[in-house]
């Protein structure tokens, strides 16, 4: 074809195949869906909580080997939220001594940074309706039929 049939872009963008290849167009791709091993030493309502959801993004197939630190930590902000939900329905508003006046409880404070923390977690992990509606199904890949921006030849 000679120059006159390559195509010509600008040096920031590079010529995708479109999934045409049999390489592994991300590292997602290339990683093998093996769920990872539970960490020794989790407490036991880490632990609850692994067992449970675990299993259910494994049976998807959305976990590799390589995600157990970020599992652990989600799972250890979820399960601080929860508890300190737990605080807060429990007593809502304590009293401070000091001031002589009720007060919002702690608790509330903690349960919103965590329950912040594990969100961000759960968006990367697939725990989220919306985080698993843009993601495309592990067996259709980026370059499915079903992707607009896929090149097809």
């Amino acid at each position: 074809m000679g120059e006159r049939g390559k195509l010509k872009l600008p040096p920031h963008l590079r010529a995708v195949d479109g999934g045409q290849s049999d390489a592994p167009a991300t590292l997602a791709d290339a990683a093998a869906p093996v769920a990872p091993e539970k960490p020794t030493g989790l407490p036991d309502s880490v632990s609850a909580a692994w067992d449970v959801i675990v299993p259910a993004l494994d049976e998807v197939g959305v976990l590799a080997r390589c995600d157990g630190p970020a599992l652990e930590l989600a799972l250890r902000h979820y399960v601080t939220a929860v508890a300190a939900s737990d605080d807060v329905i429990s007593s809502p508003r304590l009293y401070d001594d000091k001031n002589e006046r009720p007060m919002k409880n702690p608790s509330s404070q903690v349960f919103r940074d965590h329950s912040s923390a594990f969100l961000e977690y759960a968006k990367q992990l697939g725990l989220t309706f919306v985080s698993r509606a843009r993601a495309p199904r592990p067996d259709e890949g980026a370059g499915g039929a079903d992707n607009p921006f896929a090149a097809h030849g």
